[in-house]
């Protein structure tokens, strides 16, 4: 592909879960860009995919109206078959997330400059009723002149549930997602400061505050628990500079600061009270002292620490039988294991059988004999003796050992190997068993009945939570998610439903262990109210409810019918519509002076 459109292709600079970023040339004015890619064709449902090039297209218009330094400028939004692409401001420069895998840490200004122009950028578009909601290292671009740029804004407002479910993969990574957005509630500005306060978390210690191997393991720590405290990554993080943090990770968006520059001023008026304080590398947290069981009010405790290589413990004597027991044990395992071996060994030590280098050993006319006798049975017809009765204790007892040698016919004896070769080995043994049948029958074995499998426990978690996760339509089995249910092995149907979202239904493979669901997200059943202006920034009442976004604001509705109300300096205009599950409802509104 050399070609995008009008735009000449220059190189690849990467590759996505939607589409590939190219580096290309607006031929009409030689202006370098950066032409963001999204296969239309990956999304299966047509109804599916004509939804995300609306929003798509809608929202990277939106993202158009955003002028500010620190965000990367989108130039046009256009489609080319199956293949709709963005052309944006073209930064020369590596991301956050490049900056942030160096080997050494961040430096102190450099990385409170950085914050600074991230959070004013953000303040910037929070006041135009835009949410990023995808804040995170790779997002954040640093221009040759040291100067960040948020990119992503023209896609970054797909819903969260899109976000979770399209193309069956996960758009972006959720290690930076505030609990409300992982949660399908509505956000606002504080969700990116959420964000942009889990990037501070990771700049200090190294670390991303909510870690996990699985998705669902993140979203729940993102929820329900707090993260480690700072100062138990960094050592050198003082008080202030862990309530400052904190705060920004507060789970409750009430509890955050009121933007994002407040939250930076604060972290960094924090720092700048401490002299000590430094950043950590990524993963530099692994060599800083760990403060074992450190919390909030236990500042004072003294941490658990291990002892350190080649560090004593204990007294002499202490140490003398913690070191002698182990060594008392590994004897008397030796022992009971060399017994074993005699006893199972012990037929062939007997007068009869043949010990030591004998067993297994055939002379020459051993071996001819041997071969003679096989050769003349395989050229005779199978002969089938009838059954002979289980023979008595002491016929038994008369009967050589099976370890022993066993009397063949012509009245040679064959090594216990020999008659006990592998089925691979030895293909006509079904023949030879039939011509001559055991000198013992075994017993009959009662058939035992196998026991019932073992129902294995199966968790449902959802976002939002809360939701009844019913299984196989037994109403005695519902339980509201997170939670778990018994369920024998096989195929079985859990079905999840929620008032207000639409019901979700997953079929599931249940083994002998336990298992856990991959999150469901459930669709909410609202729309879309877009409104726009002229002139912008406008208020916007809906049903008498004034709401806190201005001209162009995207509001999400549920179904059903509204009155907007749309004013400005004293000029208005109201509205009826109709709201439908899944619609986007476009109002554009002329406020004439």
């Amino acid at each position: 592909m050399d070609r995008i459109g009008r735009y000449k292709i220059v190189r690849e600079l990467g590759r996505g879960a939607m589409g590939v970023v190219y580096h290309a040339i607006d031929p009409n004015i030689g202006r370098p860009v950066a032409i963001k890619t999204i296969q239309l064709g990956n999304v299966r449902n047509p109804g599916e995919q004509e939804r995300l090039r609306e929003r798509l297209f809608r929202e990277a218009r939106s993202a158009g109206i955003l002028s500010h330094p620190s965000i990367v400028t989108i130039y046009d939004v256009e489609q080319q078959d199956d293949l709709a692409f963005i052309a944006m401001e073209y930064v020369d420069g590596p991301t956050l997330d490049q900056i942030l895998s160096a080997p050494r840490p961040i430096d102190p200004e450099r990385m409170f400059r950085l914050l600074t122009q991230t959070a004013g950028a953000l303040d910037y578009a929070h006041q135009k009723g835009i949410v990023h909601r995808d804040i995170k290292p790779a997002n954040i671009m640093i221009a040759t002149d040291g100067i960040a740029k948020i990119t992503d804004f023209g896609i970054a407002k797909i819903t969260t549930s899109e976000q979770l479910t399209m193309t069956g993969s996960i758009v972006g990574t959720p290690h930076y997602m505030s609990p409300e957005q992982v949660q399908g509630q509505p956000v606002d500005g504080r969700s990116d400061q959420f964000s942009l306060a889990v990037i501070a978390y990771e700049m200090l210690t190294g670390e991303k505050p909510y870690a996990g191997e699985h998705l669902t393991t993140v979203v729940y720590k993102i929820v329900a628990e707090e993260p480690r405290l700072p100062r138990s990554l960094n050592s050198t993080l003082t008080g202030p500079i862990e309530d400052a943090v904190c705060k920004g990770l507060a789970k409750k968006p009430g509890d955050r600061y009121a933007t994002c520059l407040d939250f930076v001023r604060s972290l960094e008026r924090a720092c700048a009270a401490s002299r000590t304080w430094r950043p950590l590398a990524r993963g530099g947290a692994l060599n800083e002292p760990t403060l074992a069981g450190f919390s909030r009010g236990a500042a004072s405790l003294p941490p658990a620490r291990r002892p350190r290589r080649g560090e004593e413990t204990g007294t002499r004597g202490e140490r003398s039988r913690l070191g002698f027991l182990p060594f008392l044990a590994a004897i008397l395992m030796a022992a009971a294991l060399l017994a074993l071996i005699g006893w199972q060994a012990a037929p062939w030590l007997t007068p009869g059988g043949r010990g030591g280098a004998a067993a297994g050993r055939t002379t020459a006319s051993e071996k001819s004999q041997a071969t003679a006798a096989a050769n003349s049975k395989r050229a005779a017809p199978p002969v089938l003796a009838p059954a002979s009765p289980a023979p008595s204790a002491a016929e038994q007892e008369s009967k050589p050992s099976p370890m022993s040698t066993a009397p063949a016919s012509g009245g040679e004896t064959k090594p216990a190997e020999e008659l006990a070769k592998p089925l691979e080995e030895d293909a006509e043994l079904p023949v030879k068993a039939a011509a001559q049948p055991p000198a013992v029958i075994p017993a009959r074995r009662s058939v035992v009945p196998a026991a019932p499998p073992e129902p294995a426990e199966v968790t449902v978690i959802t976002s939002p939570a809360g939701a009844a996760a019913t299984l196989d339509g037994r109403h005695e089995t519902t339980c509201l998610t997170p939670c778990s249910f018994d369920a024998t092995p096989g195929r079985h149907s859990v079905s999840i439903a929620m008032a207000g979202y639409q019901t979700e239904r997953r079929d599931v493979a249940v083994g002998t262990g336990s298992m856990e669901l991959p999150m469901v997200v459930l669709h909410s059943m609202y729309g879309t109210l877009w409104v726009t202006s002229s002139p912008a920034g406008a208020a916007i009442i809906i049903n008498g409810k004034r709401f806190p976004q201005t001209t162009p604001a995207q509001i999400p509705l549920p179904p059903g019918s509204y009155r907007v109300l749309v004013e400005k300096d004293g000029a208005q205009n109201t509205s009826a519509l109709e709201i439908r599950n899944g619609q986007t409802k476009v109002l554009k509104v002329s406020l004439g002076q």
